[in-house]
Order: structure tokens, then sequence, then C-alpha cells
């Protein structure tokens, strides 16, 4: 039952990074109103990085759920 209850949270995981690069609702500009003030945060932290490293992560959440699937 762990193996179904890791695909499903790579599932929940995937599909929650895929909504950030898609930027639905304005996340990843309110990801970067709440770290861009911090101490330490670089200036290279702007919504399209953000954006950008939820799509890679999205892409191999995505990929893992695949190769897990298709495994016996």
């Amino acid at each position: 039952m762990s193996a179904w209850a890791e695909l499903g949270w790579r599932l929940v995981f995937g599909a929650a990074t895929l909504l950030v690069a898609f930027n639905y609702r304005d996340v990843a500009w309110r990801i970067h109103g709440l770290m861009a003030n911090a101490v330490g945060i670089n200036r290279l932290l702007t919504p399209a990085m953000v954006r950008f490293t939820c799509g890679v992560l999205a892409i191999v959440s995505m990929v893992s759920v695949a190769v897990g699937l298709a495994r016996p």
C-alpha cells in the first residue's frame, strides 16, 4: 500500500507544481512576494524563476509517476 501512497504523493506534488508553473492565480508572484524581503534571498528570485523551477519539478515528478506505473 505504501507504493500507492508514494505514487499518489508524486502525482499530487506534480499537479501542484504544475499549477505554480502555469501561474494559476498568481501563485508565483505570491511566492516571490513572501520571499523577496527575506535575508539571504538573491535578486535572481523572480516570479519567472519560481515558475521555471516549479515547471522542472513538475516534469520530474510526472516522469517519476509514469516510470512507476510502467514497472510491473
